[in-house]
């Protein structure tokens, strides 16, 4: 979570999608405002675009934008549990 007062929590994938202009995270993940488009669409960011995103997001003081982060997003996105810790 941010440590500013004044900038929101990353709770949902569309607020990682509220973090960038459509046309940015097109240029970040290196594909087209249409993929962008999709990805809004379905609430879903694969994982292969995660390396791009979170340097993009860090590069816009957003450090609480972690893999970790991404992760818990996209189990609560499946309504899978998060699962913290190595597995047994």
């Amino acid at each position: 979570m941010s440590t500013e007062p004044n900038i929101p929590a990353i709770n949902e994938m569309s607020d990682v999608f509220g973090l960038f202009k459509n046309t940015e995270l097109a240029d970040a993940l290196n594909v087209g405002p249409s993929t962008i488009s999709e990805m809004k669409r379905r609430k879903n960011i694969p994982p292969e675009y995660w390396p791009d995103l979170i340097p993009a997001a860090r590069a816009k003081g957003r450090d609480d934008l972690t893999f970790e982060r991404m992760s818990e997003l996209a189990a609560r996105r499946a309504n899978r549990p998060v699962h913290s810790g190595a597995a047994a």
